[in-house]
């Protein structure tokens, strides 16, 4: 999808972007509310528009912390997901948000964790 429209902020306007209807806006993403990590193969984000995903902003304003973030996270789920099986007690249907200065789960959200038997 991509917006041809140009508009004009006037001077001294605040905007606000609404992050989690643009990341679950089903003109983008088919069935935005399926965890599906394949959207983000290079042949899937190809014709989509660059700013349709923004986790840490984007353009000149972008989160200075974005790196490392997406790093730290590499280096706790690699070890996680090789030595452990991760599966699901409570289900995304059944996960109720809530929005404070983030988006965020209600309560925790629980799963079971078991060990890989490796021989």
């Amino acid at each position: 999808m991509m917006l041809t429209e140009s508009y004009l902020v006037p001077e001294g306007t605040t905007v606000h972007f609404f992050i989690y209807n643009l990341h679950h806006n089903p003109n983008i993403w088919p069935n935005p509310e399926v965890f599906d990590p394949d959207r983000f193969l290079p042949e899937n984000i190809r014709n989509r528009h660059p700013y349709s995903y923004l986790p840490f902003s984007a353009g000149p304003r972008n989160c200075i912390g974005q790196r490392f973030a997406m790093l730290e996270m590499k280096v706790l789920i690699a070890p996680l997901v090789h030595n452990f099986h991760l599966e699901p007690v409570d289900y995304l249907k059944h996960v109720s948000m809530k929005t404070d200065f983030i988006l965020g789960a209600a309560r925790p959200i629980r799963m079971k964790v078991i060990p890989i038997k490796r021989a």
